[in-house]
Formats: C-alpha cells, sequence, structure tokens
C-alpha cells in the first residue's frame, strides 16, 4: 500500500491511476496554477486537472463519477433484493453464494422476502461509499 501523491488516500503499489481522484501516479502532478484548487479534481481517465463538479472531461470525454452517484452494480442489486429477493438473487448477484443459498433454503418462511425488501431499500437510499461498506460483500449481518 502506498498514499496517493494528490489526494493521499491509501493505494496500491502498482496503481497507475488513483481510484479516488484520477491522478496519474507515474508522473508528478504539474498544474499551470501551481496547486489543485478546492473545487478542482483530476480526470480519472487522463489525468487532467478539471472543476470538480464536471460530468464529462472536456480534455478527453470520459464521463466522470460523482462522489454521490450510485454504481450500476448498486442499483441492480437493490431492484434484485427487492423484487427476487425472497430467493436469494440479490446475495448471489453480489457473490456471496452461503446467504443466496440460505435464502432460498429459507424462502418459503417469508422471512427473507422481509429482508429482502428492506435490503433493496437501504441499498438503493446509501450512497456509494456506504454501500460499499456495508452491502457490496452481500451481507447486513457481517460475517457469517
Amino acid at each position: 500500500m502506498t498514499d496517493c501523491t494528490n489526494c493521499g488516500d491509501h493505494i496500491e503499489g502498482n496503481t497507475a491511476r488513483c481510484p479516488n481522484c484520477g491522478a496519474s501516479q507515474e508522473t508528478p502532478l504539474v498544474t499551470d496554477g501551481g496547486e489543485r484548487a478546492a473545487d478542482e479534481k483530476y480526470c480519472t481517465e487522463c489525468g487532467e486537472l478539471i472543476k470538480e463538479d464536471a460530468e464529462i472531461c472536456p480534455e478527453c470525454g470520459v464521463r466522470q463519477q460523482s462522489s454521490g452517484e450510485t454504481s450500476s452494480d448498486q442499483v441492480v442489486a437493490g431492484v434484485l433484493a427487492i423484487v427476487v429477493g425472497f430467493v436469494g438473487a440479490h446475495k448471489f448477484y453480489q457473490g456471496n453464494i452461503k446467504y443466496g443459498v440460505l435464502y432460498l433454503c429459507f424462502f418459503w418462511t417469508g422471512i427473507p422476502a422481509l429482508l429482502g425488501l428492506v435490503e433493496g431499500i437501504l441499498m438503493l437510499v446509501a450512497d456509494e461509499a456506504e454501500y460499499e461498506e456495508k452491502y457490496a460483500d452481500g451481507s447486513i449481518f457481517g460475517e457469517f
């Protein structure tokens, strides 16, 4: 583990670009104005300095994901949990086979349906960081 040269976030040592701020780790950061302003960030694709609220990088045209935006995996998992959560479809989708099988074994009780509904709603209203921390492993119960 090493720290990003721009934002200081912990990243893997062989990472070419910081997943948090998009800064290149291979070349030193050089900007026209010296330091990066508070309302600026680096493009996650090309590393160009852009406005913090920019949706698309003007240099390379790649769409930037904002901090409050939900990922497509989060939306899919949330919808699966609400619609077919009673059979553990969202658990299988998230790669948590143990809980998926557990949901399948007890679907007839109705408990997995209730848990799926609650989990789906919580997944859809969570921001991306909260989703990754709490639900990306497919478990609201911790380790199984």
